[in-house]
C-alpha cells in the first residue's frame, strides 16, 4: 500500500442509513411525482371545483356557492335516483358474484385434467377491455340481437332486454358480474389453497362429509377472502361507466343511470361540473368508508 492511499472507512449504521434512503428515493421519486400530479392535484381540483357554480364553456365566471352543490345532489331527484341505482347495482353484483365465483373457485381446486385452460378461460373476461364485452352483450340482447333471433326461431317472443324497466338493470348486472367473477374466483382459489391440508384431514379422519367439511371448515375459513372479494365488487361496482353509456345510455327511465355515468352526463351534457364535483366527492367518501369498514375487518383475528 503506498503512503498517499487512505484506508476506506468502514459502513456504519448511520452511513448505511443515508445510502438507502437515497437508493430508495431514486426509485420512488419517480412514482411519486406521478401519485401528485394525476391523482392528488387532481383531488384537490376536485374539492375546489364542487364549491362553485359554472359551466365548462365560461369557466372564469364560477360563482361561489360553498355546500349548495352537495345539498342539490341529496335533493335532485335524478341524482337520488341514480344514487339508488347504483347501490342495487352494487348489491346484485355482490349477490351474483360471491356465490358464483365461490363455487367456480372449488370446482378449479378439484383435481381437474386441463385446469390451467379452466382457469384461462374463467379470468379472460378480467382483463377484456369494458367496451368490448359491453359492445358483445347488445349484440347479444338487442331486440334484433343473437338471443332474441333464437328466441323467435322457436316461436317464442322477443325479450326486451335493455328496453324494459323490470330487465335492463338485471341485463347490466348480468355483463358486469360474467366479467368479474373470474377475479373473485382466482380470489377465492388462493384462499382455497391458503387452508392447511392436516385441518381437512383432520375433519375426514372424524367422518365429516363434503357438504360438512365445507360448512364447517371451508367457508369459515375463507372469512377474510370473502370479506376482500365484497369490498373489491363494491368497488368495481361503484365505479361501473361503461355498460350505462354503451347498453341502455341510462335508460329506460333512469333504472340504469349509473352515478358515474350520471356524473358524465351532469358536468358534460348539462353544463353543471360543479355538481358532478359534489357527486363525485359523496361517492368517494363513500368508497373510503367501505375500505375503511374493510380494514377494521380485516384486524379480526380468525384462528386458522
Amino acid at each position: 500500500m503506498s503512503a498517499t492511499t487512505k484506508p476506506k472507512q468502514p459502513r456504519t449504521p448511520l452511513r448505511g442509513a443515508r445510502k438507502d434512503l437515497l437508493a430508495a428515493s431514486v426509485f420512488l421519486t419517480p412514482f411519486l411525482l406521478l401519485l401528485v400530479i394525476f391523482q392528488y392535484i387532481p383531488l384537490f381540483v376536485l374539492a375546489r371545483n364542487s364549491l362553485y357554480d359554472y359551466t365548462l364553456f365560461n369557466p372564469d365566471a364560477a360563482v361561489f356557492v360553498g355546500v349548495d352543490n352537495f345539498v342539490r345532489a341529496f335533493t335532485d331527484p335524478a341524482t337520488v335516483q341514480s344514487l339508488l341505482v347504483t347501490f342495487a347495482f352494487v348489491a346484485g353484483m355482490v349477490l351474483v358474484v360471491v356465490p358464483v365465483a365461490f363455487l367456480f373457485a372449488v370446482y378449479l381446486n378439484g383435481r381437474l385434467p386441463a385446469r390451467a385452460v379452466l382457469r384461462t378461460i374463467i379470468f379472460l373476461p378480467v382483463v377484456t377491455s369494458s367496451v368490448v364485452v359491453a359492445t358483445m352483450f347488445v349484440f347479444m340482447l338487442a331486440q334484433n340481437g343473437l338471443i332474441n333471433s333464437a328466441l323467435r326461431s322457436i316461436g317464442l317472443p322477443a325479450a326486451p332486454f335493455l328496453t324494459d324497466p323490470a330487465f335492463a338493470l338485471p341485463s347490466i348486472i348480468l355483463m358486469s358480474a360474467w366479467q368479474q367473477v373470474g377475479l373473485a374466483a382466482v380470489l377465492f382459489l388462493g384462499g382455497l389453497q391458503a387452508i392447511p391440508d392436516d385441518i381437512v384431514e383432520a375433519a375426514v379422519v372424524d367422518g365429516a362429509g363434503p357438504f360438512r367439511r365445507m360448512v364447517s371448515i371451508t367457508i369459515p375459513l375463507l372469512s377474510r377472502t370473502t370479506l376482500l372479494v365484497v369490498v373489491v365488487m363494491t368497488v368495481f361496482a361503484l365505479q361501473a361507466f361503461a355498460p350505462a353509456l354503451l347498453m341502455t345510455s341510462g335508460g329506460p327511465s333512469g333504472t340504469t343511470n349509473l352515478v358515474m355515468y350520471h356524473i358524465y352526463r351532469t358536468a358534460f351534457y348539462l353544463q353543471q361540473p360543479g355538481l358532478a364535483s359534489a357527486i363525485s366527492i359523496i361517492v368517494l367518501l363513500f368508497a373510503l368508508i367501505v375500505s375503511l369498514i374493510q380494514m377494521r375487518l380485516l384486524r379480526t383475528r380468525w384462528n386458522y
